[in-house]
């Protein structure tokens, strides 16, 4: 977030929920320019997956239904379509809220679809 800091120093910190959409919403136009400016330098430093990751994704993305998830699951004496994440989130009451908290919150579902990104040297699944 420190593009964001810079580009609006006047931002209080009690703006937080604001810089965090902003960081969301310009993040990655951010990180291709700067790959494309320190591309140029001989040793820069950039990873490879890195550089991949900044192209972004090829935008036909394959996925796997949830109907051959969940038939598959219904078929067995244990079900293992469900998913939980921990993340470390920004938790705000309303659209107005000031006084956004950054904590840890359980995500708890089941999986309805698998979506496979492709980054033409490694895929990501996302479910």
């Amino acid at each position: 977030m420190i593009h964001i800091k810079t580009a609006y120093p006047k931002i209080l910190e009690r703006e937080t929920k604001w810089l965090q959409d902003k960081h969301n919403s310009t993040f990655i136009q951010w990180l291709r320019f700067k790959f494309k400016v320190n591309l140029r330098k001989d040793n820069h430093g950039v990873s490879e997956n890195l550089r991949w990751l900044a192209a972004g994704p090829n935008m036909a993305v394959p996925f796997i239904g949830a109907i051959l998830l969940k038939a598959q699951d219904d078929v067995r004496t244990t079900q293992n379509s469900g998913v939980y994440l921990l993340a470390h989130t920004m938790q705000v009451a309303s659209a107005k809220d000031k006084n956004p908290i950054l904590s840890n919150m359980g995500f708890y579902g089941v999986i309805q679809e698998i979506w496979d990104l492709d980054y033409q040297k490694f895929t990501i699944p996302v479910f």
